[in-house]
């Protein structure tokens, strides 16, 4: 009969920091894959964006803003409206996920700073929980929300849905330019702010769901 030898206070004590060395050296790589997912998504749509935009300018100028030029133009403007939807969503998604990451890591911070409390601000003073922000004042959820990438693609896809719509109504009622415009930047206007609500709602549900520690 095998007799389980328990281990030593001291092993214990060692084993767990070395388990919380590996685990914060996860945490911080998931961290780096959230970040690289959100730019290189980031980035594909606003190539796209970009490839659409000196594809419309060719082809308007070839057909002299003729149908030709709305028809292509309602074709490849929901095209990259859809991809930049779909590119909204995972971003946001890749900023919770990084939030959740950087709160793991803080309980880990505040851990490594209670077994030193003479030398606790050298994990505190710069906790991954807000940055270290909070202290100078410069955290502010309201409007830290348009510093996103996530916003970033809400607005400039706003304004793609906005001219889509803007062609949509010239096409087909044909009203003078100025009503064409005034209706695709309403639309534009009430589809940020769709984007921008819904953005601050998933927000205040992580802020609910994952306080922020208050460093000592």
């Amino acid at each position: 009969m095998v007799t389980k030898v328990e281990p030593a206070e001291s092993e214990r004590a060692a084993l767990l920091m070395q388990a919380l060395g590996n685990q914060y050296g996860r945490l911080q790589s998931a961290r780096g894959a959230t970040i690289a997912d959100s730019s290189s998504r980031t980035s594909l749509y606003l190539t796209s964006l970009t490839g659409a935009v000196v594809s419309l300018s060719f082809v308007a100028q070839a057909s002299r803003f003729t149908e030709t030029f709305f028809v292509f133009a309602l074709v490849i403007l929901p095209v990259v409206f859809f991809l930049g939807v779909i590119t909204y969503y995972r971003v946001l998604q890749t900023g919770v996920e990084d939030v959740i990451y950087a709160r793991a890591m803080s309980k880990i911070q505040q851990y490594f700073g209670d077994i030193d409390p003479a030398h606790a601000d050298l994990f505190h003073a710069s906790s991954v929980d807000q940055v270290g922000l909070s202290s100078l004042g410069l955290f502010r959820l309201w409007w830290q929300q348009f510093l996103s990438s996530a916003a970033v693609v809400a607005i400039v896809n706003s304004v793609v849905a906005g001219a889509f719509i803007a062609l949509v109504v010239a096409y087909l009622i044909d009203p003078p330019s100025w009503g064409s415009i005034g209706v695709g930047a309403v639309a534009a206007l009430v589809i940020a702010l769709s984007f921008l609500r819904h953005q601050w709602a998933t927000w205040m549900h992580v802020a609910k769901a994952l306080p922020m520690t208050v460093s000592r």
